[in-house]
């Protein structure tokens, strides 16, 4: 069937001007654009030369921190992670600043950064936990690697700090990772940390002997032995009258590794026995004395029997 040639060119003139009126409202849109463009470029400016000055504000005060921290006793890894904490906190500041100059509606975005943060912070609650503490401890320096520390119900060597754990070689030659939230919450003890370090023992006497030559004895016994320091002095007190023995408290101080500790606490014992014995002074044992009250009699069998009432027994 043949169309009728009006038909076709009203169709096409149709055509013709839905396309021209498109490309127009895009000519339009092309232009307010542009406009817009061309008033905000001021402010778009402003804030990416406030952005540029600000992110090169934070990476000199990053620098800034790190060389006043390097002055300090402070860790390097502690230095160096504080001062990447500083760098990003400040790029990300510098950034957020610029777009507000430049017309960013930031809101929505500090809104998404929250969400995401509250998010990776409960998934990693513990980690991050045990990071912040990590820089804590490498900032206080209540220990360094070498130490020998008890911290709750572990004691050793230490060996590594990192933003973690806390390694440390207990005396048996195992290595025990403490999470350092554990290090920090719990009473941590540094055993070396003052150079030395207190010993007691206790030594008893008999009952019968003098016991303030024992402790003259005693004291000089413990002074000469190798490992013992000359100050403090050693200190032997009289502190407890025992069932059989008379004990003596034995303070002195060694240097305060737990080797030095041991072996010096073997030499010191065995002093103290030797000089009591060398004095004629005795180390008594345990000693019982029974004393019969006639309750008991011992029968032919050798048992022991209660007397039968009314009667002596056979």
């Amino acid at each position: 069937m043949a169309v009728p040639s009006e038909g076709i060119g009203d169709a096409v003139a149709g055509t013709a001007g839905e396309t021209a009126e498109a490309v127009g409202d895009v000519a339009r849109d092309a232009r307010s654009f542009g406009t817009a463009i061309l008033d905000q470029l001021p402010r778009m400016i402003t804030g990416l030369v406030i952005g540029v000055i600000g992110v090169m504000l934070a990476l000199l005060l990053a620098k800034a921190v790190e060389r006043a921290l390097a002055r300090t006793r402070a860790d390097h890894v502690a230095v160096v992670m504080l001062s990447r904490i500083v760098r990003l906190v400040g790029v990300v500041s510098a950034v957020l600043v610029g777009l507000a100059v430049a017309g960013v509606e930031v809101g929505s975005v500090l809104a998404g950064l929250a969400v995401i943060g509250v998010a990776v912070g409960l998934a990693v609650q513990g980690t991050l936990e045990n990071f912040i503490t990590g820089i804590v401890l490498m900032m206080r320096k209540p220990f360094s690697a070498g130490d020998q520390i008890r911290s709750g119900d572990f004691e050793g060597t230490v060996e590594l700090i990192d933003l973690r754990v806390t390694s440390i070689i207990d005396y048996d030659g195992e290595i025990v990772s403490i999470p350092n939230r554990d290090v920090y919450n719990l009473p941590l003890i540094n055993l070396t940390r003052r150079g030395k370090r207190r010993t007691t023992v206790m030594v008893g006497v008999d009952y019968r002997d003098d016991h303030d030559h024992a402790r003259s004895v005693i004291r000089d016994a413990v002074r000469a032995v190798d490992g013992v320091l000359k100050h403090p002095e050693v200190e032997v007190l009289l502190t407890e009258l025992g069932e059989s023995s008379v004990n003596f408290e034995v303070r002195y101080w060694t240097r305060p590794d737990i080797t030095t500790v041991r072996r010096t606490q073997d030499r010191v014992l065995a002093a103290a026995k030797r000089g009591i014995q060398d004095a004629g002074l005795t180390i008594p044992w345990p000693i019982r004395t029974v004393i019969p009250d006639g309750t008991f009699r011992t029968s032919r069998n050798g048992e022991g029997e209660r007397p039968r009432a009314g009667g002596r027994g056979s």
